[in-house]
């Protein structure tokens, strides 16, 4: 009698079934089907090779739970506990739904799985290779950030000196929506495409300032009333530079939801904010958001007409105004966020460290602080914020290194040359770890934070202090 097999469909197979299984074989496309108890009924070559799984995982009679968790343990399926992990792709299989998902892989494959029921309820899945076109998603992507980030800079420049501001504020954004989704809070139709668009949409916030005169912008004391208005029409001209960007862009999301929030996020929850008085809920949720991040990071820095103030000052200003100026559930986030980036610091900052120059001395802090937030799991886990900490710290090492190589040379500092080795040695990890995430080839954490904390200390503890003992020297 001829032997029996089992079709790639979970039933005993006709002869031209067995052929099609050859055929299947020979595709490039992976093919998995399970039956209704979540078994492999069949998979083909491709599918296991896309897939990278031992033969075992994939034969005849193998569970579905099993497959899936192997994935979650080696990081495709994403971060987060292994078991929650594979109940959550197994639910739309188990309701019989169409599902669609992409696993990252650590060596840059994205492999792309669609899956689809039978009608003797079973399910099929195809699997294909989608890494080149994630390649051309991320050069797109890539290239969108910095376009937004030079037209960001371009209108901050003008009223700081320093586009350092949006990259921190859109980074704080980012952390306090994706708190606010973790609680519940984020009260929008698709929290998840918030989370992916706000951050850089934040960063141009304050794009309608390009159209404020400078002596406005730059004014070292208090506005009067016409000053006033005329810098407060800074939130429509935004809106309407953005607005046109974003009706005449095919993909332009991003800049919609930017021109939400440049004329939106100097409104107040009491209503007595600006351009349009709005009040609450009324205000666009992104706006709230920013307007917390904004004014925090606005208390810290210096500008024209301000010293910068304690962080725990700025903090106390931003809780005592819950209410009034900002919506409650985004300061109850943010303080979230500011607790959550305490946690468990790679490098602390400690007194000793002072160069004795208070410029430097923040900078080796803010250094520092972008570490540590490299140090946990939930950033390296968030693709968004591994883009924006890495950024950060890009545009922070290279305006830290040209202040502290101008303040060496204004001394005569002897090791200067090598102070300058040092810092493009740094500058080129860090180009090459960019690289990395561009790619989609997730650095180990351990590369990440560790290299970073280890010269950190090194470079504050040693090389900085020589230069130190050369400032005292020379004022001695």
């Amino acid at each position: 009698m001829a032997e029996r097999r089992v079709s790639h469909l979970g039933m005993p197979s006709s002869g031209s079934e067995t052929g099609l299984a050859a055929a299947l074989d020979c595709v490039d496309v992976g093919v998995l089907t399970v039956d209704g108890g979540l078994r492999v009924s069949f998979a083909n070559a491709a599918c296991r090779r896309l897939l990278d799984l031992p033969s075992m995982a994939c034969a005849a009679g193998a569970g579905l739970p099993d497959l899936l968790r192997t994935l979650a343990e080696r990081g495709d399926l994403g971060m987060g506990d292994i078991e929650a992990v594979v109940e959550r792709s197994l639910a739309p299989v188990r309701a019989g739904l169409r599902h669609a998902t992409v696993l990252r892989r650590r060596n840059g494959q994205r492999t792309a799985i669609d899956g689809a029921p039978l009608g003797d309820g079973g399910y099929i899945h195809t699997v294909t290779d989608v890494t080149a076109q994630h390649l051309a998603n991320e050069a797109l992507r890539v290239a969108n950030r910095a376009s937004v980030l030079a037209l960001a800079d371009l209108a901050e420049f003008r009223d700081t000196d320093t586009g350092d501001h949006v990259v921190r504020v859109s980074r704080l954004v980012h952390e306090i929506a994706r708190a606010m989704r973790a609680g519940g809070t984020l009260t929008v139709a698709d929290p998840e495409s918030l989370c992916e668009q706000v951050a850089v949409a934040s960063m141009l916030h304050d794009i309608g300032k390009v159209t404020v005169a400078d002596g406005i912008l730059r004014k070292p004391g208090p506005l009067d009333p016409e000053e006033r208005r005329m810098m407060q029409l800074h939130s429509i001209e935004g809106h309407r530079l953005l607005a046109k960007a974003a009706a005449i862009s095919p993909a332009g999301s991003h800049l919609a939801l930017a021109a939400e929030i440049a004329r939106s996020h100097h409104e107040r929850t009491d209503g007595a904010g600006y351009p349009d008085g709005l009040a609450g809920e009324a205000i666009p949720i992104a706006a709230r958001i920013v307007a917390v991040a904004d004014v925090f990071d606005a208390l810290n820095g210096e500008r024209p007409y301000k010293q910068a103030w304690p962080e725990e000052k700025a903090v106390a200003y931003i809780r005592d105004n819950a209410g009034t100026q900002f919506d409650p559930a985004v300061v109850a986030a943010f303080l979230d966020v500011l607790a959550e980036r305490a946690k468990t610091p790679v490098i602390r900052w400690e007194p000793e460290m002072s160069v004795g120059n208070p410029q430097l001395d923040r900078d080796h802090r803010v250094l520092i602080g972008l570490v540590n937030q490299l140090a946990h799991e939930n950033s390296l886990a968030d693709r968004v914020m591994l883009d924006l900490v890495l950024d950060e710290l890009a545009g922070y090492v290279a305006s830290h290194f040209a202040r502290e190589e101008e303040y060496m040379a204004a001394i005569g500092f002897v090791s200067l040359d090598l102070h300058r080795a040092q810092h493009r040695g740094l500058a080129r990890e860090l180009d090459d770890l960019r690289l990395a995430v561009a790619e989609g080839r997730t650095p180990p954490a351990e590369r990440l934070h560790l290299f970073l904390a280890n010269w950190l200390r090194r470079h504050i503890l040693v090389e900085d202090m020589r230069y130190a003992r050369a400032v005292a020297e020379a004022a001695g």
